[in-house]
């Protein structure tokens, strides 16, 4: 590779590095507290589907005809959730994006890095 195009392909990666650091730049990490509080009454808008968060733990997942009920809670700083007949607990990091207010972004993102993004809808919306 001559000087000229190592350059060159150094400066790619500098800026691809720096387009998808850019793609999480508005996302904050979401604490425990913050966790609850976000979520507690309200409802979340992904692709095509939706899920709701009551205050007492309840959650209901809803995709095209289907309807799941489960459990949502906060542990530590990880959104968790429960779904019958399964016992086990799912536990996920969240980051939420309020750049643009009027289409908050709230991203669950579990142990092995895979994201799923929605909108958020808070409770009196």
């Amino acid at each position: 590779m001559n000087r000229h195009a190592g350059i060159g392909f150094l400066a790619v990666q500098l800026v691809a590095a720096t387009l998808s650091l850019g793609a999480f730049a508005d996302e904050v990490t979401m604490k425990g507290a913050d966790i609850l509080a976000t979520l507690k009454g309200a409802h979340v808008e992904g692709p095509d589907w939706t899920q709701s968060f009551d205050d007492g733990g309840a959650t209901l997942y809803i995709k095209g005809s289907n309807q799941s009920q489960g459990r949502w809670d906060v542990r530590g700083d990880q959104y968790c959730s429960l779904w019958p007949p399964s016992d086990v607990w799912a536990c996920y990091a969240m980051t939420i994006d309020s750049s643009n207010p009027a289409q908050e972004q709230v991203t669950w993102i579990s142990a092995d890095g895979a994201r799923s993004t929605a909108h958020l809808i808070r409770k009196g919306q």
